[in-house]
C-alpha cells in the first residue's frame, strides 16, 4: 500500500543526508552493544544505514514502510532493505545487537508497541537508541523556526517529550537509560531543499505561511549563505 512519503522520496533523496556527529554517536553505541547485527527503523532513503555500513563494518537491516523511500536507498552488500513497520518488526526474537532510529519516533502516535517489539528483537544487553528533537531544539531550529515559526506548534504537537519516551522505555524494561545532545553547523547557500519541502513540517503549515518564509529566506540569501544548525538528542537504553 502506498504511503504519504512515497511521493516525496525523490526530494528526500536529493536533499537529505546523514550528519557526521550522529553517525559517530550511533557508531559508538554500536561498539558498546558488542555485535554487528543492526536494524534502523524508519530509514527513509537510507543515509544513516549506508553510513553505518561504511564506517562500522556492520550489517544493517534498513526498514521503512515506504517502498519508494527504500527504492532510493543505496544498494550495498551489507545493507538489507526491508519494507515494514515499527510496531511489527520482521525479525526473529533476540537476533539484533542494536536498533536505532533517527527522526522517526514522532511519526508514531504511540511508542509502546515499537519499544516492546524492539525489546523482543534485541539480544540481552542489546541497545535501543532513539535520535529525536527536544522541545528546545524545535523552538530554536535554524532555519526552520526562524523563517517558518508556525512549524513550532505543529512539531510540538507531534513530537513526544523526552520524559515520556524515557518513562515508556523504563516501563517496557530497558535499563541504564542515558541521553546526549549533539549538533553541527552547516552553510545554506540555496533555498532548494526548503522550496521542495524536504522537511515534512513544511507540508503541515498553511500555504501562505510557507510562501512567506520562503520569500524571506530567498531575500536573506541574496546577501550570502546562511547558517544552519543540525541538532539531535539521543536517548538509549539496554535490553535487560
Amino acid at each position: 500500500m502506498p504511503t504519504a512519503y512515497d511521493a516525496i522520496a525523490p526530494e528526500y533523496a536529493r536533499h537529505r543526508s546523514d550528519q557526521p556527529f550522529a553517525v559517530e554517536t550511533l557508531g559508538r553505541l554500536q561498539s558498546q552493544a558488542g555485535g554487528n547485527a543492526v536494524l534502523e527503523v524508519g530509514c527513509g532513503t537510507g543515509d544513516y544505514a549506508a553510513a553505518m555500513v561504511g564506517t562500522r563494518s556492520c550489517t544493517v537491516h534498513a526498514l521503512d514502510p515506504s517502498r519508494e523511500m527504500l527504492r532510493h536507498a543505496p544498494e550495498l552488500e551489507a545493507l538489507n532493505r526491508v519494507q515494514g513497520h515499527a510496531g511489527s518488526l520482521p525479525v526473529a526474537d533476540a537476533s539484533l545487537d542494536m536498533i536505532y532510529s533517527v527522526n522517526m519516533i514522532h511519526h508514531l502516535k504511540t511508542v509502546t508497541p515499537y519499544f516492546r517489539e524492539a525489546f523482543r528483537a534485541l539480544k540481552p544487553g542489546g541497545i535501543l537508541c532513539t535520535a529525536t528533537d527536544s522541545e528546545a531544539i524545535i523552538r530554536h531550529r535554524k532555519p526552520l523556526s526562524l523563517y517558518w515559526p508556525s512549524t513550532v506548534p505543529v512539531e510540538l504537537e507531534r513530537y513526544h517529550a523526552l520524559q515520556k519516551l524515557s518513562a515508556e522505555m523504563s516501563a517496557v524494561g530497558y535499563l541504564n537509560l542515558a541521553t546526549w545532545e549533539g549538533q553541527s553547523m552547516f552553510p545554506i547557500a540555496d533555498a532548494g531543499p526548503y522550496r521542495d519541502k524536504a522537511f515534512s513540517c513544511l507540508g503541515l503549515i498553511p500555504a501562505e505561511a510557507f510562501q512567506s518564509g520562503l520569500r524571506a529566506m530567498a531575500a536573506d540569501l541574496e546577501a550570502g549563505p546562511l547558517e544552519g544548525v543540525s541538532e539531535l538528542v539521543f536517548l538509549w537504553g539496554r535490553r535487560s
